[in-house]
């Protein structure tokens, strides 16, 4: 009766514990409201996947700010890379290999990418990885993946983690050098001689806000530079220095929401003047946040979100943004969506064209080796080995509720 009795025990167990194991498996923290597919046997509880595991898949990882005080642009760089994937495999994949995309949410931190990171290379053994749209997170975890020899093309903007002699770090949208020079040329023509600044205070910030002095022509004079932290929302103390500076031209550098809140209080503190900004200011949100405040906000972007696909700035775009709506049923909110749909069309085509998809070293060669690809921020080309594939940005300014084109709009305004 006793070795029954055990015995009996024992069963109960083994069937509670793998009842907590199916239970815990199911906590899918990294997928959106959109995805249906099945969740990837990572055995962590922030990752997801775009397909059924199976031994015939190439693994593709994608760490991104899903939560925290960025997530409205990890959930799009997400939902892009979902996408292009989805559209590669629907066209018979990677040399007849489906491509499995793993996600993980860094949670807005370093910290939280470098346990992503970590996990991906040495759990799940991606091959190549979209990495987050926080180029700081990009920073904080890029000695795993070039230790690994891991592919990573980054949705990041910030000029620290390209150019920095790494080997498996590419860029899949525009340094942001580039959006900056947009705008700060942009400004040049405005004739801007003094200038207020206007920025949070994180490395993205601090980084974008260094690119732009760099960028500025001697005839520019900075009259007034002021901070705020991240989770501030009452910038009143800095827009009363800005104001009473006597810039005749506001340089705005933080993120999406952040930036709205603070457009919409120059606006109301009495600056009437030209706002100019990176990419974060022709996000939608600036619009329909800012309303008629975000009326000559100024900015440079590789890409935007524009008012309707028939708007779209080229076919590319168009058809990414059609496939889209199909998908989500509604238009990208952020033009992050972007880098995460052309950062996955990359490494699929590099993994297309490598001799051996086990070697690292010929990974990136075939990266090295895109050198016309048509993305929908522009046509990348990765041949010089620094890690950036785009050389141009343009400048956009809202007008009548509307991002256009800077130079179209000066043509119609030329005083």
């Amino acid at each position: 009766m006793k070795k029954v009795l055990t015995l009996l025990l024992t069963l109960c167990m083994v069937l509670s514990l793998a009842a907590c194991g199916g239970k815990d498996a199911g906590n899918d923290a990294g997928s959106s409201n959109n995805d249906t597919s099945a969740p990837a046997d990572t055995g962590s509880d922030d990752a997801s996947g775009d397909a059924a595991p199976s031994g015939d898949t190439i693994k593709i990882g994608l760490y991104a700010t899903i939560t925290g005080p960025n997530a409205l642009a990890g959930e799009m760089a997400e939902k892009g890379a979902r996408l292009a994937i989805k559209e590669v495999n629907e066209a018979g994949g990677v040399n007849g290999q489906m491509l499995e995309l793993v996600v993980y949410d860094d949670k807005s931190t370093p910290e939280g990418a470098v346990r992503a990171v970590t996990r991906m290379v040495d759990v799940d053994q991606v091959v190549a990885m979209v990495g987050s749209n926080s180029s700081p997170n990009i920073v904080a975890a890029s000695q795993i993946t070039e230790d690994a020899g891991v592919l990573q093309i980054g949705c990041g903007t910030s000029p620290s983690y390209t150019n920095a002699g790494y080997q498996y770090i590419f860029r899949g949208t525009a340094n942001a050098n580039l959006p900056n020079a947009a705008f700060v040329d942009a400004m040049t023509q405005m004739g801007v001689t003094k200038v207020a600044i206007l920025s949070i205070a994180s490395e993205n910030g601090v980084s974008g806000v260094n690119s732009t002095k760099e960028l500025m022509p001697d005839s520019m004079e900075i009259v007034c530079e002021e901070q705020y932290q991240p989770t501030d929302t009452d910038f009143t103390g800095q827009i009363a220095k800005v104001i009473a500076s006597g810039a005749d031209g506001v340089i705005l550098y933080g993120t999406t929401s952040d930036s709205a809140l603070a457009i919409k209080q120059l606006r109301s503190n009495g600056y009437t003047g030209y706002i100019y900004g990176p990419e974060a200011l022709g996000v939608p949100d600036i619009i329909n946040v800012g309303g008629e405040a975000a009326e000559n906000v100024i900015f440079g972007s590789g890409a935007i979100i524009p008012a309707s696909i028939d708007d779209a700035a080229n076919d590319v775009e168009k058809a990414m943004l059609t496939a889209f709506v199909e998908e989500y049923g509604e238009m990208p909110v952020s033009d992050v969506v972007y880098r995460g749909y052309d950062s996955a069309k990359l490494i699929a085509i590099a993994l297309q064209n490598t001799s051996d998809i086990s070697d690292p070293d010929a990974i990136r060669e075939a990266v090295l080796g895109i050198t016309d690809h048509e993305g929908i921020a522009g046509t990348y080309n990765f041949s010089d080995g620094s890690g950036d594939g785009l050389t141009t940005a343009r400048a956009y300014i809202v007008n009548g509720g509307k991002n256009v084109l800077f130079a179209d709009w000066l043509a119609e305004n030329p005083q």
